[in-house]
């Protein structure tokens, strides 16, 4: 019976030994981040134009006429600006009894809104578990088998091995939970 028993753990460390060599790694599971960054600027554009106007180009309209003794006409220059939210129009130009010349000029500020938007991507990936187990058993009579076991995901197919005996087993076991 001594010699039952050191072949039965003779056989149990053999399996013990194999299994851990041969034992499949753990479950890869990779994973990757999806995060939506929205940034707002605003930028202000500096827009200088400026448009002359030739005195071809203004319509004049006389309202009255007046007549003036021991005048000496001399041109007189305007100027004005007009404000707006963004900026300025300022309008000059030159006068003699009528507009000889004028210009227009814009000043604005204007503001630009720009998005920046980051993307990042998750994504998860799960490896199914697959593996080929091997093993060794005792029964009550204290007779060793040796086993060898394939998981693929839900299902475990088996073979197994019974020396003293001679028997074969083989066996298929599906995952319920």
């Amino acid at each position: 019976m001594n010699k039952n028993i050191l072949e039965v753990l003779a056989w149990f460390i053999f399996g013990c030994i194999v299994t851990i060599i041969i034992y499949p790694h753990e479950e890869q599971e990779s994973t990757f981040e999806v995060v939506t960054e929205v940034r707002t600027d605003t930028v202000f554009i500096h827009q200088i134009d400026t448009i002359n106007v030739t005195k071809k180009e203004i319509k004049t309209q006389v309202l009255r006429d007046t007549v003036l003794v021991d005048y000496k006409p001399q041109i007189n220059s305007f100027e004005t600006t007009f404000p707006f939210e963004y900026g300025s129009t300022k309008v000059s130009g030159e006068v003699l009894g009528e507009v000889l010349k004028m210009t227009a000029t814009n000043d604005y500020k204007i503001p630009v809104v720009t998005n920046t938007i980051t993307e990042t991507k998750t994504e998860t990936i799960v490896k199914k578990p697959k593996g080929i187990y091997v093993g060794a058993a005792v029964n009550s009579l204290i007779e060793p088998s040796a086993l060898v076991s394939y998981l693929d995901n839900k299902y475990l197919f088996s073979y197994q091995y019974q020396p003293f005996s001679k028997t074969h087993q083989i066996g298929i076991s599906k995952k319920l939970f």
